[in-house]
């Protein structure tokens, strides 16, 4: 059987408001050397030419295009599940509609699942653009920091690595479409790319593709970018504010992740649920550190190896320490 035939592969597109940047999208799609076997579009109620190019497009393709518009405005992570639920094939690829990608993207991340069976999930590295496809400097693995060491352990599945950062982008990633009855639906509050991730890697490994398979735009109007949810949600006047917010907040969400996969049954133990809960023991910890700073010296000094496997050591420390917070 051929590679093209091996697999379904199922594109999920996610619209609103995309008519400046859908185009060229479009069109990288169009021109992929493994096409794929269907492209399934949730538009969010768009108000401008976003759904006139999508029914032209879908005309002038080989390959099927499935055009759901959505009965009320669900946002970007309501939406990605939408269109998730509505694919048919076995592997399913995401994409946002400001990109570009190259034409490989699809053949490669395929590659890849026919190379590693226990891979559940494929990311890749991206190049970065403007609004005007000029280049940016560094690449996205570069700007979230997945090099090195991070990159070595999640090969390794020392999976706390999960718990600690965030460095799969959903523009880049395809997945087995049967984890879908365990990843779905995403829990509130999480962006769908981070909850997917975490989910899967207590089933299947993770791969990522050493290469870039995509230009990944930013622009002002994208609905989520680099500044990840818990920058966004963590609102506070000061620094010390922003610190215990972002700490509550990681609290928070990887309770909610924990409380989820504990009601799994799961098949067999890959560490990843074990991994979570330790990481979320630390955080709590932290989280609840006294306000007078003089009663945090000593908890923080018996952490001292947590404090390097959890976060990033002294400089973790000193913040703690110093840094005022409300009784």
């Amino acid at each position: 059987m051929s590679l093209s035939r091996q697999n379904r592969i199922s594109v999920a597109l996610c619209t609103y408001n995309g008519e400046r940047f859908l185009p060229q999208q479009l069109a990288s799609i169009e021109t992929q050397t493994r096409l794929p076997d269907e492209l399934v579009v949730c538009d969010d109620r768009s108000t401008d030419q976003t759904l006139a190019i999508v029914r032209a497009f879908a005309a002038s393709v080989s390959f099927p295009v499935k055009i759901v518009q959505n009965a009320v405005t669900l946002g970007s992570t309501r939406n990605f599940e939408h269109a998730i639920r509505l694919c048919e094939g076995n592997l399913i690829a995401l994409s946002d509609q400001d990109d570009i990608w190259y034409p490989n993207r699809l053949e490669r991340s395929q590659q890849e699942f026919i190379a590693h069976p226990q891979a559940g999930l494929v990311f890749s590295d991206a190049d970065l653009i403007d609004e005007e496809n000029r280049p940016l400097s560094n690449t996205l693995w570069q700007r979230l920091g997945f090099v090195d060491k991070i990159k070595r352990d999640l090969l390794a599945r020392r999976l706390v690595v999960l718990a600690k950062h965030r460095f799969v982008t959903g523009a880049t990633v395809m997945f087995r479409a049967d984890l879908r009855d365990r990843f779905l639906p995403i829990a509130a509050g999480w962006i769908h790319d981070e909850w997917i991730t975490l989910i899967t890697a207590v089933f299947f490994d993770l791969r990522p593709i050493d290469q870039p398979l995509i230009r990944y735009r930013i622009h002002g109007s994208q609905q989520v970018g680099f500044q990840n949810k818990l920058e966004q949600r963590a609102q506070g006047e000061t620094r010390a504010q922003r610190h215990w917010g972002r700490l509550a907040e990681s609290v928070k969400e990887l309770q909610q992740m924990c409380d989820v996969l504990s009601g799994m049954t799961l098949e067999q133990d890959r560490g990843a649920l074990a991994a979570y809960g330790k990481h979320l023991q630390f955080l709590s910890f932290r989280s609840s550190l006294p306000a007078r700073r003089l009663m945090r010296l000593v908890p923080i000094l018996t952490h001292y190896s947590q404090y390097e496997l959890h976060a990033s050591g002294l400089p973790s420390m000193l913040k703690d320490l110093v840094l005022e917070r409300s009784q």
